[in-house]
């Protein structure tokens, strides 16, 4: 977001299975700053535990604060997250668009602040905020899970820091097939189709053999692959035994 992580900030969090899932989430997109500002519930609890799985260290690493001023002295920047617009002039900004701010000014330090699950966060708490950050969903069931809210934000937030290849294939230990193994399999498939008279008509063949050659060029096949498809063309073309 900016050269450090934002601050994750949970004001009077209620549930103890969120504190687990917000610790989770926070550990799968790089984030170590966990604020708790007068929490309802134990860092310690079970069901916290159980939710945190292997981010349990984080979680119990997690500071209090009495209030969300104390928790938000040494930001420079607090954004809110609310699914009410509220009656009061802010800028609002999709989670997409809140990251992308946050770097363009690395000199920010951040802080994204959840309220509570029943109330949300309150006027007084959303006016200590630069800005509102809303998740866009369908207007009759607006409330989300607060881990949910979070896993939103987090994956914005990662995905600006890491640009991951939007696509890839994955080929494990086998390479792409280079050309000249390709088309040694398409010769090869070519004469075993003459040799069983596929094309019927010989006018046929061009258009045919057009469209079959487009359907193994447009693939990324493997080595492994190509030498498969060989293989079940020997096996075909075999004359069965007496």
């Amino acid at each position: 977001m900016s050269s450090q992580p934002p601050v994750i900030i949970l004001v009077e969090t209620q549930l103890a299975e969120n504190l687990g899932s917000v610790a989770r989430a926070m550990a799968n997109f790089g984030l170590i700053d966990l604020r708790l500002v007068n929490p309802k519930v134990d860092i310690n609890d079970p069901k916290a535990v159980a939710m945190a799985v292997g981010a349990v260290d984080l979680l119990r690493k997690a500071t209090f604060f009495s209030s969300l001023s104390e928790a938000t002295a040494d930001l420079t920047h607090i954004f809110g997250t609310t699914a009410i617009i509220r009656q009061m002039v802010k800028q609002c900004y999709t989670p997409n668009a809140c990251v992308s701010l946050c770097f363009q000014n690395p000199m920010w330090r951040v802080g994204l602040l959840f309220g509570p699950e029943r109330t949300g966060l309150s006027n007084e708490d959303l006016s200590l905020c630069y800005g509102v950050v809303h998740i866009a969903v369908e207007p009759d069931f607006s409330s989300l899970n607060l881990g949910q809210a979070l896993v939103i934000l987090a994956y914005e937030y990662y995905l600006k820091k890491t640009s991951p290849k939007e696509q890839f294939l994955q080929i494990g230990e086998t390479m792409p097939a280079p050309l000249e193994q390709v088309q040694y399999f398409l010769s090869n498939l070519e004469h075993k189709l003459d040799q069983t008279h596929f094309w019927r008509a010989d006018y046929k063949k061009p258009i045919m053999w057009r469209n079959l050659r487009n359907i193994f060029t447009r693939m990324d096949l493997t080595e492994q692959e190509v030498r498969t498809l060989n293989g079940v063309l020997d096996v075909l073309s075999r004359k069965k035994e007496p």
